[in-house]
């Protein structure tokens, strides 16, 4: 009985050891990873706001440099007639702020730039009576297309090697055609505005992802 005791016990204990080795593992670069996401975003020039959910592709370039390729859905209420409906298709590369950088079980502030192209449809209904909420006498404008520059900065955290937690807020500026809901004082949308140009009035993104690392190069243990 005693033996079959400490073969058990010794089992554990290798079981225990290996798992700590792997934990003392992270990430090294080359790694790539997927993730899910959840947005949320305030648009200033539409007085709308809204949140989405998306999917993203993560890469590692170096120790500090990571990076992130994503695709959000977003759908938002704008006044109180209106809404945006928005599709965003980017990237970011994504800059460590300590020198550890993305090799660290602490969290990991980080600043972040990058550029995204948009797929925007506003529109709205005549009131907000329950006889014009029918999508078909809504107002609203053909699906546009624009692109946009984001900076921002954010925080990562790895618990365990593969796994990367990561929270970040950026500002969009789009450039080429801008579309926007018009409002009256009582913050009812009448009509839709269609500009030329870059738009400093962007919106606000924030974001919350969790990301798995399927593929790392050689380990190395710290």
């Amino acid at each position: 009985m005693k033996k079959e005791v400490l073969y058990v016990f010794l089992m554990l204990a290798s079981y225990n050891f290996s798992f700590a080795q792997e934990q003392s593992i992270l990430i090294n670069p080359g790694s790539t990873g997927i993730g899910v996401r959840t947005t949320g975003g305030v648009f200033l020039g539409d007085n709308a706001a809204g949140f989405g959910a998306g999917g993203q592709f993560k890469f590692l370039f170096s120790p500090r440099v990571n990076s992130e390729w994503f695709l959000d859905y977003m759908n938002s209420a704008a006044g109180l007639n209106g809404y945006r409906k928005d599709t965003h298709i980017g990237w970011s590369v994504q800059f460590a702020l300590i020198k550890d950088g993305f090799q660290t079980r602490k969290p990991i502030p980080f600043v972040e730039a990058g550029q995204c192209f948009d797929w925007t449809v506003v529109g709205y209904r005549k009131n907000n009576s329950p006889e014009n909420a029918n999508p078909q006498k809504a107002k609203r404008n053909d699906p546009l297309f624009s692109s946009a520059t984001q900076t921002g900065a954010g925080v990562a955290w790895f618990p365990i090697s593969r796994l990367e937690l990561n929270a970040q807020l950026q500002y969009m500026i789009h450039f080429g055609k801008d579309v926007h809901l018009e409002f009256n004082d009582d913050d009812y949308a009448f009509g839709i505005s269609q500009l030329k140009g870059t738009s400093l009035q962007g919106h606000l993104l924030g974001t919350i992802s969790i990301s798995w690392y399927l593929i790392q190069p050689p380990k190395k243990r710290i």
